[in-house]
């Protein structure tokens, strides 16, 4: 999905830890954008290199930018209350002033 947004607010670089299925451990960087399209407002995160090149150079609030974004529908079990839970994660792909 692609949309034109403006910069809500920017988080802070965090960096975990991620095992990969065989068995090696890699770090992942990210940073959360808070996001609005002029209708709705939505939190996506951005990841690996980009993350760190925005976390050095701060995303303006003035400026419009294009977004290609990467929805996911996901569920699980709450460990707190033991229902199921529903989510929809955003990742942006890719982020360009205009």
């Amino acid at each position: 999905m692609e949309k034109l947004v403006r910069i809500i607010s920017q988080g802070a670089l965090q960096q975990r830890n991620w095992k990969k299925d065989n068995g090696e451990t890699v770090v992942i960087s990210s940073v959360e954008l808070v996001m609005s399209d002029g209708t709705d407002t939505f939190v996506g995160e951005v990841t690996d290199q980009k993350a760190i090149a925005i976390d050095k150079e701060p995303l303006s609030k003035e400026h419009l930018y294009g977004v290609q974004l990467k929805m996911t529908a996901r569920e699980w079990k709450s460990e707190q209350t033991q229902q199921m839970v529903r989510a929809t994660s955003i990742k942006i792909l890719n982020i360009a002033a205009l």
